[in-house]
């Protein structure tokens, strides 16, 4: 014999179950668009090694520069055997808007730093962040930068 419930408790549980079911049901949509406004991307990003041993960063900054809130190079001394290893940055120097630009800011950036390892290879990568919380930050591809050869060989004069 099946126990049937009062109408009370069925329509309890009928209820629980609808929140239950309702509650779990998300909206599916393209994702909201972020404020392309406020986004900023980077150009023409490259390294130099500089022959006192110094890594001189150069680059532009286009579109919301006010939100720029740091620039952080990543870099790894690598030796000429692993450059297919996986990137593990050792070293990071951070700098912030007015280290980089002083009180004026212009789409164009540069900035020194000196390594603590000294390597003839460097793998780097700049991570550029974005002061408006939410928003994604910029970030290069990793790349390779080589000491500049150096000419060593000593010529002698002939008369």
């Amino acid at each position: 014999m099946i126990k049937k419930l009062p109408m009370k408790k069925y329509s309890l549980f009928a209820v629980c179950c609808l929140f239950i079911f309702c509650a779990a049901c998300g909206k599916k949509g393209d994702p909201l668009p972020q404020k392309v406004d406020q986004l900023f991307s980077l150009q023409n990003v490259f390294v130099i090694y500089n022959p006192e041993g110094t890594l001189s960063v150069q680059g532009t900054v286009a579109g919301a520069l006010e939100n720029v809130q740091a620039f952080t190079l990543e870099l790894e001394a690598v030796d000429e055997n692993c450059i297919g290893c996986p990137f593990v940055p050792a070293e990071k120097y951070s700098k912030t808007p007015q280290e980089v630009w002083g009180q004026d800011r212009s789409s164009e950036f540069s900035f020194s730093v000196l390594p603590y390892t000294q390597s003839s290879v460097y793998r780097w990568r700049l991570v550029v962040y974005n002061a408006v919380s939410g928003l994604t930050n910029v970030v290069t591809p990793v790349y390779k930068v080589n000491k500049p050869f150096e000419e060593i060989r000593d010529f002698v004069e002939v008369k």
